[in-house]
Parts: structure tokens; sequence; C-alpha cells
């Protein structure tokens, strides 16, 4: 971790590279239809420049991947992660039959930038652009696009740029007075943060509620794929197991897979940790049997003692 970028990213203004995202246009007419069908939550009702986020499940209720959605007037561009990238376009390919719609990768296109941090919109508004003001809003600015999307969950924006000009953007980026700062540090950030990310904190292997992930679902919507799962869990009321995010009072990094213990006893695993400076602790995402994932549990994780961390953005 670059403690200078850390620095710059949690207290003025940093760019991140998100290297090798997946963007993903669709076109036609068929368009909605089809991304509202298979995705959890509702794309019908979005108009130009409006955009939410979103999940794919599979028919067992499990998590295949997580994207953003930018509506557009004339298509829906999806930006996802690296290693969904294929799982994405294959899957709704899969189910394009008597549809018209068009899929195109555009990731080998376009390179994806976080801009972040408490002094993002000063800079960005101090270089000309209008900001979209909204959750998952977007607007062009020149070959670009602006979007209202934070990867560590701080205040931020997201700009899509075509690769042949994305050095010319992070050079006027920097000029603004945007420092630089690499995807692993930021890491540590969006940890701090309590921004899970699929593919470190939740998988296939997750259900939507396992991973608290309500806030990608539209109750109200019909039917998709893996729907009939997430209502009878709803209402069933409860699972087994659910992520948490601990703060572990030790500056030791636990590998995944390793155990969080009550009473002696394995109550749960650790999906990922990443020691925080401004704690001076070591934050730590784990799934844990539901009776213990909440205030209070007495939990040890390398023999050192871990609490439950609090919502929001910790120290």
């Amino acid at each position: 971790m670059n403690l200078d970028s850390y620095q710059a990213l949690r207290n003025r203004a940093a760019t991140i590279p998100l290297e090798g995202r997946g963007f993903i246009r669709l076109g036609d007419e068929d368009r909605v239809r089809l991304l509202h069908a298979m995705c959890t939550n509702a794309i019908d009702h979005l108009q130009p420049g409006e955009g939410t986020k979103a999940l794919l499940l599979n028919d067992k209720g499990r998590i295949l991947a997580e994207f953003a959605v930018l509506c557009r007037s004339c298509d829906l561009l999806l930006d996802t992660e690296a290693a969904t990238r294929e799982l994405v376009l294959n899957h709704l390919d899969h189910y394009i039959i008597m549809d018209m719609v068009e899929l195109e990768d555009l990731s080998d296109q376009w390179r994806v930038m976080g801009l972040e941090g408490p002094l993002a919109a000063d800079l960005l508004v101090a270089m000309g652009p209008a900001l979209p003001s909204v959750d998952f809003g977007h607007l062009p600015w020149e070959d670009a696009i602006l979007a209202n999307n934070s990867f560590t969950g701080g205040p931020g924006y997201r700009l899509y740029t075509p690769v042949a000009s994305a050095a010319g953007w992070t050079r006027r980026l920097r000029d603004a007075g945007f420092a630089a700062c690499d995807e692993a540090t930021a890491d540590v950030v969006r940890m701090e943060y309590g921004r899970p990310r699929h593919g470190v904190e939740y998988s296939v292997q997750h259900l939507v509620h396992e991973a608290l992930l309500l806030d990608y679902i539209s109750f109200t919507k019909g039917c998709y794929l893996g729907q009939e799962i997430v209502e009878r869990v709803r209402s069933r009321g409860n699972v087994n197991r659910l992520l948490a995010r601990l703060v572990l009072n030790s500056n030791e990094i636990p590998v995944p897979e390793t155990s969080v213990m009550v009473a002696g006893a394995e109550c749960g695993k650790v999906l990922s940790a990443a020691y925080s400076p401004a704690l001076g602790k070591t934050i730590v995402w784990a799934l844990l049997r539901a009776e213990q994932a909440q205030a209070g549990s007495s939990l040890h994780i390398l023999g050192a003692e871990a609490t439950l961390a609090s919502p929001g953005r910790l120290a």
C-alpha cells in the first residue's frame, strides 16, 4: 500500500485506474425488456442520464455478477468487474432468443477511472463539467462519460474514456490536482467505508440476503431469474449466515479461510482483510453464523479480539 496515495484518497482527491473492467453495450429495441427481465433491479423506468445498480443471479438465487447500468437514449451501458465481463456477456447472450438486442463488448475500447475523495467534486467543477447529482446519474463530458458512481463507497465519480484519449485525461486530472492511487490502495479505503465487492467479499457462493445486498433488489418489478429464491428467503425471514465487517484488535492480516472463533468454537471464515493505517488495526470481512453477526458477540481471529464494525467509514 502506498501511504501517500492512501492519504490523498481519504483526505483530498485521487484517480483510481480500474483496469480491465467490463464495459458492455446493449442496443436495439428490446434492450430494456431483456435486461429488466434478467437482473434484480428495475430497469424499465430509467430515463436517459439515469442509472442504477443491479445483480445477475442464477436459478439457485446465487450472485453471478454485480454491475452498474447507465441509461442513454439509444442504448444501455453496463459496468462490471473484470472477472465477470465474459460471464455477463455470455449470460445475456444465452437468453436472447427472439429479442431484438445487440450486445457489444466495449471493454477494450474504453478505460474506466475512479475520481474520488472529499475534494473530488470541487476539483471537477473547476475543470468545467456539470456533475451528475444522483447515484449512477451520468453526463457526457467531451468524448468521455462522467458518472456518479464510487468504487470505495466514499465521495466519488467514475470517468469512462476512449482508449485513445485516456492518457490525455489522466494528465488533465493530474494538472487539476488529483493524485494517483493504485487499486490495491483504494481497496483498503473501500474496506474502511464498508463497501463489499463481488469476487472478494461475496460471489456465486452467496445469496443476496447473506451478502446484505437488498438495496440491489426491486421487490415490485416482477419476475427475473433467481427471484423465486429471493422471495422464499425473504418470506422465511432468516438466513443461517451473514456477511459482517469486523475490526480486529491487531495489525496482523489473516488470510481468507482463517477461522473466526466464539467461545473456542468456529463460527465463520475470513473472506478478506486489510490493515487500516487510520485505525492502526485490521479490517476483516467474514461470513459468520447469523447469531454471531451482531454487536456484542465475543469474537476472536488468530487469538486477537474482533468486534463488529459500525456502518460507514471507520476513523
